[in-house]
């Protein structure tokens, strides 16, 4: 009998909810995704000579893409299960460091402490969650029989693997919390930051005020800026690449074959009396609607149903790349008239007024009106829809537009009408007073798998192989291939002039320049690409980064230039309205700031300033303070500083729990990435690549 009979076994079942309730289910899944892999190296990689597995691997990927069907109800793409493998990855060599950091420090669950989390007075919250029973008391006769039927002993040696491994973790936590602690000084601090409140007025000299001509900017400035900076100009490692897609687009015949497909079940939709288990059991991309809904509420793509008599069903038709099919399924008198109309925006002017009389006169003469409205209006939203505005209540215009409108018969065009933003051409579609229930059995437009995703994937193959033997720009060029080209930074999620792709950023650490890739598969299509450049890690050459210098040195100049002018305008000035009347700037006022605010009302962010408003004296006119954004003169009018003996019991305790979750957080992250940066860390992913592209 197999193990999962052997659970099924009388009362033992519930051993296989604690494995669920633990997230162990990978154990026993399939981990043939990446059987092509186990051909390579015996292990993924190592982490101070402890090996990652392949199996360890298989299986956090297997449990993430388990997670992603139980949250979507869908396959992972690949873009998603490249991510999945960067996730693991990172996540093994970080579990590894710490059990290693963990024996290091001597950090152990002794078989006595593991007894007591399983069978003692207070068991983990896991244990008694399962065998717990209605009146809160554990079930100990049941946990007993589970723990010793034979045929749970593996399980058992599992659950008890990840008890042991959770309360290692706690401990490492507790240890890192002891010597992280609070002090009463820092709650004091924080308390006072928090509380301390300072009045101030100011007058903003914003550094934009100066412009650049004013402003001269010379070659041996941005070298010296350059030179004492160079820090700020350090990029990672770079690829530039070449690269070739195979779009995976529906083709037309992929679009009539889903139109063909909703036709054929058109009679059926008609007849269904289930219509929500209909359109489940078609895996209809719109949901079941079951409420009655105003002209004015229904979609644009659904409007088609004000076209059909009651169980009648509609001809399938194509909206945004969608495939739709209507059934209308009850109506009911509505409380009010709607008008279904189609707009065109102009300018309001001499010229707007005359081309408006030309287009009335083109649209009664017989011309589409939506042609002309996408053609001519000046609202780009309704534009694209042909100025189609869908049904419209009185209310939904101004009165003039709205009796226009409304007196208006079916069919007819009006205007122009006068408003606020310019003037309106309107065609008068249709009329309604009833609300509708409907129905929309949709289809996205898929690429046939065979037809059209195969024959994709051959032809990015012969290409893939041809540019190996021909060269990579002369067989894009025999095969009238357009050639693009993008650049990615090691540690940026984005590549520059292609977007987002983990496949690509997963490929290129393990490429030198000149290799092509294998043929890469994402939703959307398939690519290939050619490595022109591999740039080192270092600080980028000054021809490359001499606009962003000058930018800066410009900036700087700014600065100082505006801080020189306002100390200037202070001389002989004794407060801040003279000041403000002399520059003429305003006097603006920020009431009761905190000392650990970071911004001001009106000035954005400037922590300088705030410190100042807590240093100066009262009533004091400031000497010029450089700022962010601007130079200031202020005067503190009112300032509160906050007596830490005031703190009460509660206040203290929740001042200290804030700050060390925030001590816990920084240094978990600064010591993990600390730890990585001192192991030794080998990833044999790259052999595996290297092994499998083709020489």
């Amino acid at each position: 009998m197999g193990l999962m009979q052997k659970l099924r076994a009388g009362t033992k079942y519930i051993i296989w909810i604690l494995i669920l309730s633990f997230g162990l289910l990978w154990v026993l899944a399939d981990t043939q995704v990446f059987d092509a892999m186990m051909a390579g190296p015996r292990n993924m990689g190592e982490v101070n000579r402890d090996p990652v597995s392949w199996a360890e691997f298989n299986q956090r990927i297997n449990l993430y893409t388990e997670q992603y069907r139980e949250r979507t109800g869908a396959s992972p793409d690949s873009e998603i299960r490249a991510q999945y493998e960067e996730m693991a990855w990172e996540q093994l060599v970080v579990d590894k460091i710490l059990k290693q950091k963990m024996q290091d420090m001597g950090i152990m669950v002794t078989d006595s402490e593991l007894m007591d989390m399983v069978t003692g007075e207070n068991p983990d919250p896991f244990i008694r969650q399962q065998f717990t029973r209605e009146d809160g008391t554990i079930d100990r006769v049941a946990l007993q029989n589970a723990i010793e039927a034979p045929e749970n002993r593996e399980i058992w040696i599992m659950i008890e693997q990840q008890l042991r491994e959770q309360r290692r973790q706690q401990k490492l936590n507790q240890f890192v919390e002891s010597s992280l602690r609070v002090s009463d000084f820092e709650v004091r601090q924080h308390y006072k930051r928090q509380n301390s409140r300072a009045s101030f007025q100011f007058v903003r000299f914003p550094f934009s005020d100066i412009p650049s001509d004013e402003i001269e900017v010379s070659d041996s400035e941005i070298r010296s800026f350059y030179r004492n900076n160079e820090h700020r100009f350090q990029r990672n490692k770079t690829w530039r690449f070449s690269y070739v897609t195979f779009s995976i687009a529906p083709t037309e015949a992929d679009t009539m074959r889903t139109l063909d497909y909703l036709a054929g079940l058109r009679n059926d939709f008609r007849l269904a009396e289930n219509v929500e288990r209909f359109l489940s059991d078609h895996f209809s991309e719109t949901s079941y609607i079951e409420n009655f809904m105003k002209p004015s509420e229904v979609r644009f793509e659904h409007l088609k149903a004000f076209e059909l008599d009651v169980d009648e069903v509609s001809e399938p038709y194509i909206h945004n790349n969608r495939a739709h099919m209507v059934r209308l399924l009850e109506e009911r008198p509505a409380d009010q008239t709607y008008v279904r109309v189609r707009q065109l925006r102009l300018t309001d002017s001499d010229a707007g007024r005359e081309l408006a009389e030309e287009l009335i006169g083109r649209a009664r003469g017989g011309e589409s009106f939506a042609a002309l409205a996408e053609s001519y209006s000046t609202h780009s939203q309704s534009a694209r829809r042909g100025g189609d505005l869908g049904y419209i209540e009185r209310d939904d215009k101004p009165a003039a537009k709205a009796n226009a409108i409304f007196a208006a018969s079916t069919g007819s065009v009006i205007g122009p009408l006068a408003g606020d933003d310019g003037l309106f051409l309107f065609e008068i579609v249709d009329r309604t007073s009833r609300d509708i229930r409907f129905a929309d059995l949709s289809q996205d437009f898929e690429p046939d798998p065979f037809e059209t995703v195969q024959r994709l994937a051959n032809e990015a193959e012969d290409f893939q192989y041809f540019a190996h033997s021909d060269g990579f720009f002369n067989e894009a060029e025999r095969s009238g291939y357009n050639v693009q080209e993008a650049v990615a930074t090691e540690g940026t999620p984005f590549i520059s002039g292609l977007g987002q792709s983990r496949i690509i950023l997963n490929e290129l650490p393990h490429m030198r320049r000149g290799n092509i890739s294998d043929v890469i598969e994402t939703e959307e299509m398939f690519i290939v690409f050619r490595v022109d450049e591999v740039i080192p890690e270092g600080t980028r050459p000054l021809d490359e980064v001499r606009a962003q210098v000058e930018s800066l040195v410009r900036e700087q100049k700014r600065k100082e230039l505006m801080t020189q002018r306002v100390s200037g305008m202070l001389d002989g000035v004794a407060s801040l309205e003279e000041l403000a009347e002399t520059s003429g700037k305003s006097i603006q006022s920020a009431e009761r700031i905190r000392l650990s605010a970071a911004t001001i009302p009106g000035a954005g962010r400037e922590p300088k300033v705030v410190g100042a408003a807590f240093s100066l004296s009262e009533g004091q006119l400031s000497p010029v303070i450089t700022g962010s954004s601007a130079a200031f003169v202020m005067v503190v009018e009112s300032r509160t500083m906050a007596d830490p003996a005031a703190m009460t019991t509660a206040e203290r305790r929740q001042i200290r729990e804030e700050l060390q979750q925030q001590k816990n957080t920084l240094f978990g992250s600064v010591w993990v990435e600390r730890l990585k940066a001192d192991a030794d860390i080998r990833d044999f992913r790259t052999q595996q690549r290297m092994m499998q592209r083709p020489m």
